[in-house]
């Protein structure tokens, strides 16, 4: 692409006062973008960011409140771009007492929370020219990992969702992005001891990945090695 796909952008940031999202709006703030929707639990934190730049505009997002989601399509009508960055790992397996009650927490946030705020904003951005939709997923949404299954489960619901929604939606030109990282130096994974990579780096590798058109990004060294996955790819019942 000879142009930035960020350029001139109106952008909803979700997840912005974690990490990951701290590094988006470093990244982005570099472009000559028009405005950034920072949004967030911690509105104390978004307000301390806006700050930074005019072109941040802080909102408090609680993406499983209702009130929350209608408060933002009335307020960000103008977006052109959702970044879908919230999220949580609680960190238990399949066998585990607290099992339930921590899928509950993941599923509603990780899932039900990003596709309700994500449908309620399909009809803002198809008006708007140049949309685009960047879901942060995870190596998790391809593969178990036992110890965070509860997890995997909530972004393997989410992986099948934006499979959908880019077939879905292609024909009306709005693009969606898939972000499949694998661990991040962020305080989720703070207790594992394995190779990580920094959210600047990441954030850095997504976006220029993104600018060349690439549908499924692979941001880092471990995830690399799942992007020939037969999974990325959703089967479908066909009825005759």
């Amino acid at each position: 692409m000879d142009k930035n796909i960020f350029y001139k952008s109106t952008i909803l940031l979700t997840g912005a006062d974690g990490g990951i999202g701290r590094s988006f709006i470093d990244e982005l703030l570099k472009i000559k973008i028009k405005k950034i929707y920072i949004t967030g639990l911690n509105i104390n934190a978004l307000n301390e960011l806006s700050k930074i730049d005019k072109r941040l505009v802080p909102i408090k997002l609680d993406i499983t409140s209702i009130e929350d989601i209608k408060n933002i399509k009335e307020k960000c009508g103008d977006i052109n771009c959702l970044i879908n960055n919230a999220g949580i790992e609680l960190k238990t397996d399949f066998l585990s007492f607290e099992f339930c009650q921590k899928f509950d927490k993941e599923i509603a946030v990780n899932f039900k929370g990003t596709v309700n705020l994500t449908n309620n904003l399909i009809g803002v951005l198809n008006k708007n020219r140049n949309s685009f939709i960047v879901n942060i997923l995870s190596i998790a949404s391809l593969t178990l990992i036992d110890t965070i299954s509860s997890y995997c489960i909530s972004k393997m619901a989410l992986h099948i969702y934006s499979q959908f929604l880019r077939e879905r939606e292609e024909t009306k030109n709005l693009k969606v992005f898939n972000v499949y990282p694998g661990y991040v130096d962020t305080s989720l994974v703070s207790d594992i001891e394995i190779d990580k990579i920094s959210p600047d780096e990441l954030v850095r590798n997504i976006c220029e990945e993104i600018n060349d058109g690439v549908l499924d990004v692979f941001p880092d060294k471990m995830s690399k090695n799942y992007k020939e996955s037969n999974k990325l790819k959703i089967d479908k019942f066909n009825y005759c």
